[in-house]
């Protein structure tokens, strides 16, 4: 007995099972839109994003076309500072939502990038706002995502590294309505909708076009 006891002690206690739950990992940086990125012509979009630790950030925008604009800082002088763990609503000029829709359809990219040192917006700023004419490069109507990472590459200060994430956005074109008229014997009320008298019953079916997907990723 004595030497099965030793023995046991030898080996070593069993270890006990796991109890606590893995939790993720936050990531170093993501970036996030109300109405889960789904918008229609004219909406006005709101645009979030949070940093795992405290660092400076730029939030780059491509729209449908692929023009470019910055949603963060609003001005190239403005403060580029985030605090670890706090939600951040990136507002536009006069505290306004960060964009208005201004496209019929089709996806938009938004990349968030977070770095220890400043970026450096000398080439992109002209008298002390952005300069989208140097912004705007043909890379980014070709790929959205790596014509944005290769702007705040630009921007990235010497010798510093960067984290980054990218969320896209649907705009869908609204909803569109299609009625049938049947030509009865009798002649209905009039109604603008139809665009004059109508016939007998009519069909109405809305159709609605696009989903909204995303492809949050960061690297370091």
């Amino acid at each position: 007995m004595l030497v099965a006891l030793l023995l046991l002690h030898a080996l070593g206690a069993p270890a006990a099972p796991a109890t606590a739950r893995e939790v993720a990992a936050e990531p170093p940086v993501r970036v996030w839109f109300n109405s889960n990125g789904d918008y229609e012509l004219g909406d006005r979009a709101k645009v979030y994003a949070r940093a795992a630790e405290d660092g400076n950030l730029v939030v780059l925008r491509a729209d449908v076309g692929g023009h470019v604009r910055v949603l963060f800082p609003v001005d190239p002088a403005g403060d580029q500072r985030v605090r670890a763990g706090k939600k951040y609503e990136l507002k536009g000029r006069g505290d306004r939502e960060a964009f208005v829709v201004d496209d019929t359809s089709g996806h938009g990219t938004v990349l968030a990038a977070l770095a220890g040192t400043p970026f450096r917006f000398d080439q992109f700023e002209k008298n002390g706002h952005w300069d989208y004419g140097a912004l705007d490069d043909p890379s980014v109507r070709a790929d959205p995502e790596a014509g944005l990472m290769d702007l705040v590459q630009r921007m990235q200060a010497a010798g510093d590294h960067f984290d980054f994430d990218v969320a896209a956005y649907t705009v869908s074109s609204p909803p569109r309505y299609v009625g049938w008229g049947y030509p009865y014997a009798w002649r209905g009320p009039w109604d603008p909708w139809y665009g004059g008298y109508w016939y007998g019953p009519r069909l109405g079916v809305g159709l609605r076009f696009g989903d909204p997907f995303f492809g949050p990723r960061w690297h370091r």
